[in-house]
């Protein structure tokens, strides 16, 4: 009957190890989903400077209304 707790006992320590295992993949794929929104966000900003530099220097060489 021992064996039969203990076995139960351990089969119930290996779901959690799991299921810890699991939370933790899924911290570090949140984590990573947020740096890359971080990314994409920078870039939107680069991009949107970059157009408006392109358009300064076309206003001022006339070359843009």
């Amino acid at each position: 009957m021992t064996n039969l707790f203990d076995a139960a006992i351990n089969w119930q320590k290996q779901l959690l190890d799991t299921q810890r295992t699991a939370l933790e993949a899924g911290r570090h794929a949140h984590d990573a989903g947020a740096a890359l929104v971080a990314a994409q966000e920078a870039s939107r900003r680069a991009a949107e400077a970059n157009w408006a530099a392109w358009q300064a220097w076309a206003q001022l060489w006339r070359i843009a209304p």
